[in-house]
C-alpha cells in the first residue's frame, strides 16, 4: 500500500512550469521569419534577440471573444476589416518584431499584406498580466506610438480595469460603466468596461 501511495504521490507531484528555450538567443531577421519555435512558446524579434512571450492565456480567452464578438457589429468589421488576434507585427523603423493581443488591420492593410508588406496596425489591446513589469508596458507604448498606432488599451483582468491610450500623454483610466473607445481609428468600436469582463 506505500508503494502505491508512493507511486500517486510522484505522478501527481506539482511539475515545474516549462521555460522557453530560446529567450535571450541572438537570430537574424530572415532566420526569424522562416523560424518555428518547438517549445511552445511565441517569441517577438528586437534588433536581433529573441524574447519569450506567454501571449493569451486560457484565463483571457472570454475576454478576447468578448471584444471580437463586439468588434463583428462594427461598420469598419463590415466593410472587411479585422482584429486580429497574436498577429506577429513588424515595426521596421524600430528594428522590432512584436506580437500584440488584438491587433486592428483595414482591408487595404490585409491585402497589403497578402503582397508581401508590413503594415502597421492603428489600433492594439494588450491584456496585461500581473508579472508584466512597469518597463515592458511603457517600452510597447513607445514602440506603438512611434510607429504610427493612433490607439491602445491596456486590459488589466486583475483589477477589471482599462487604460485607454489616444498618445503617450493622452490617457483615459476605464472601469464599471465607463465606456472604452477605440475612437478615431474605429469610432463605433465601443464597450463598457464591465462588459468586457462579463459575459
Amino acid at each position: 500500500m506505500m508503494v502505491l501511495v508512493s507511486v500517486l504521490q510522484a505522478r501527481f507531484k506539482k511539475r515545474p512550469a516549462p521555460k522557453p528555450l530560446h529567450d535571450g538567443k541572438a537570430m537574424s531577421l530572415d532566420e526569424f521569419r522562416k523560424w518555428s519555435p518547438e517549445d511552445g512558446f511565441k517569441y517577438e524579434w528586437d534588433s536581433g534577440i529573441l524574447k519569450a512571450v506567454s501571449g493569451v492565456k486560457n484565463t483571457e480567452r472570454m475576454i478576447v471573444a468578448r471584444l471580437l464578438r463586439r468588434f463583428s457589429e462594427t461598420n469598419a468589421y463590415k466593410s472587411g476589416d479585422a482584429l486580429l488576434p497574436e498577429a506577429e507585427t513588424f515595426f521596421q523603423s524600430l528594428n522590432k518584431f512584436r506580437i500584440p493581443d488584438l491587433a486592428y488591420f483595414t482591408k487595404d492593410d490585409l491585402l497589403r499584406s497578402e503582397q508581401g508588406e508590413e503594415p502597421i496596425p492603428k489600433f492594439i489591446i494588450e491584456i496585461i498580466s500581473p508579472t508584466s513589469t512597469v518597463d515592458e508596458l511603457q517600452a510597447k507604448l513607445q514602440d506603438y506610438f512611434t510607429s504610427g498606432v493612433q490607439v491602445v488599451w491596456e486590459i488589466f483582468p486583475k483589477y477589471q480595469l482599462v487604460r485607454v491610450y489616444a498618445s503617450l500623454k493622452e490617457l483615459k483610466i476605464c472601469t464599471d460603466e465607463d465606456v472604452c473607445s477605440a475612437a478615431p481609428v474605429v469610432p463605433d468600436f465601443a464597450l463598457k468596461v464591465k462588459d468586457i469582463f462579463q459575459s
